[in-house]
């Protein structure tokens, strides 16, 4: 690349992201003045876990030391079977994968993770603990506490972003892997690059980019935000709304998940993903209506991937591993079951 090339793209990023951000404070301005004030900075308290957080038919509550932080996860199934390790995205947690921990944990020993700077998990300071190498080494960590020389990798959203990146460092470690609902970092800088409907759909990659205000505009209106994880879900219920309104209602519980953005989106750099010698088993699923990630991310996806399988969840949302569960998981089993 260029250095003119590097300095306009350099140029355009920061207008973009100034442009994002004076939209959103336009945006939350008009509210402040037509809308009722009280309801408006500060989530309403919920000091009490919500009944479905604390259900125990999710699984164990446990934490692991890697790295040098501490992380939580529920651990569900028979240790004596196959390690799944679930890895979720943004805003998520382990919860978002209870209908998967419930099905997949009567075969195999599902771990789902907390990872860093979310709920239960250690939250440190600094942009620069948010790097994706970061992430990807705390996987590594996990699966070598854990004792397991090969695992299942399943990730959704961040995780996947996450996901991929892991895979092409330590796909030796892999048997198979399920990435939801996000491309690898090359390829969606790539398409926010060369298509203008994924630019559309990433705008708010570039809000997130700034210091505060993010954060700031999540929480409004009793994190009215959240709600569009149950967006045209018939799954995902108020009381499932609840609960992440209940973990990211919390003081400081945005930050580290946004550092996420801030530290591994950088838009004047172009990316190669590694080319490992032998490629693992993998399924990439989208929803049909994801509002997030185009479908042309799973043609690039497996230029870059081989032996990836490609397939769309019909009617589901971004979310798609809570608002077709079943479906989701049927797509999973047949995945798995499959012999190479």
């Amino acid at each position: 690349m260029s250095s003119v090339t590097l300095l306009l793209k350099s140029i355009v990023s920061y207008v973009l992201i100034l442009f994002y951000n004076l939209q959103v404070l336009f945006g939350l301005g008009l509210l402040f003045i037509f809308k009722n004030k009280s309801e408006f900075w500060e989530p309403k308290p919920r000091p009490d876990p919500p009944k479905n957080l604390t259900d125990k038919e999710h699984g164990d509550h446990k934490f692991i030391e890697v790295n040098g932080i501490r992380l939580h996860y529920v651990e569900k199934g028979d240790k004596s079977k196959p390690l799944m390790l679930f890895v979720h995205g943004f805003p998520e947690f382990w919860y978002s994968w209870r209908h998967q921990l419930k099905e997949f944990s009567k075969d195999y020993w599902c771990i789902a993770l907390d990872m860093r700077g979310y709920n239960e998990s250690d939250k440190p300071k600094g942009i620069e603990n948010y790097s994706i190498d970061c992430m990807t080494s705390d996987i590594r960590e996990v699966v070598r506490k854990l004792d397991r020389e090969k695992f299942i990798l399943v990730c959704h959203d961040w995780g996947s972003v996450i996901g991929w990146h892991y895979v092409t460092k330590h796909m030796d470690t892999i048997e198979k892997y399920i990435c939801m609902g996000a491309p690898s970092l090359p390829v969606i800088n790539r398409m926010i690059h060369s298509s203008w409907k994924q630019f559309r759909m990433s705008w708010y990659v570039f809000f997130f980019q700034m210091p505060w205000l993010p954060e700031t505009s999540v929480r409004l209106f009793d994190m009215k935000s959240l709600d569009f994880i149950g967006h045209n879900s018939t799954e995902v219920t108020k009381d499932d709304i609840e609960v992440y309104k209940h973990v990211f209602g919390k003081e400081g519980a945005l930050t580290g998940p946004i550092n996420y953005y801030r530290a591994n989106f950088s838009f004047n750099k172009e990316f190669d993903i590694p080319k490992p010698d032998k490629f693992a088993p993998g399924l990439y699923l989208l929803g049909e209506h994801d509002l997030y990630i185009s479908k042309g991310s799973g043609p690039l996806l497996q230029k870059e991937f081989k032996n990836l399988e490609f397939k769309v969840v019909a009617k589901a949302n971004h979310f798609c591993q809570q608002d077709k569960p079943k479906e989701v998981n049927e797509m999973m089993r047949e995945f798995l079951s499959q012999k190479y």
